[in-house]
């Protein structure tokens, strides 16, 4: 893995569920990471709760610099793998702008979220939008009809897809690829 110092969002697959060991090293070491959660509703005792529930078990992304990938290497060892690159096998850093919308899509509670499978979804069909009112207000994607529902399909490529709830036509703008 090279040490360059680029900086930047990187997606992790954590092993063995120990997401939660690595957010503490990462606010302990001030690293700013991401772990997309859903709402779901659950009946306990006759009463329906909602509870936060990780929408991809084991995803985490973080913000950081190769460098310091390298140095989580070195505290979990084979705990963890990096996303990387298909083609240069380096570690593959994720536009902010991409990950600004995946995080406020996920990150907003809605019941409606659903993740796709990664091949199950062509995300290039449809209108390359972005949506102008509403809960998802500033996230860009694709438009995709499931289940006859126009949703929005937001993507970090090679790593996670997900689908929000129904989203009005007059919510969305078209944007010129």
């Amino acid at each position: 893995m090279s040490n360059t110092r680029e900086f930047g969002w990187f997606a992790v697959n954590v092993f063995f569920n120990r997401v939660t060991r690595m957010s503490a090293v990462l606010d302990e070491d001030e690293v700013q990471y991401y772990v997309p959660m859903k709402t779901v509703e659950l009946f306990r005792d006759g009463q329906k709760i909602y509870q936060q529930k990780q929408l991809v078990t084991s995803l985490l992304f973080l913000k950081c610099d190769k460098m310091y990938l390298t140095q989580l290497k070195e505290k979990f060892g084979d705990a963890f793998y990096v996303y990387s690159d298909v083609e240069t096998k380096q570690p593959r850093v994720i536009p902010d702008k991409e990950m600004d919308s995946f995080i406020l899509v996920t990150s907003v509670g809605d019941m409606g979220l659903e993740l796709l499978p990664k091949g199950d979804v062509e995300c290039k069909i449809g209108d390359h939008v972005r949506v102008i009112d509403g809960v998802f207000k500033g996230a860009e994607g694709y438009v995709k009809r499931i289940q006859g529902r126009k949703r929005l399909i937001v993507s970090i490529e090679g790593i996670a897809v997900v689908a929000t709830s129904y989203i009005p036509r007059s919510f969305l703008e078209k944007l010129d690829d």
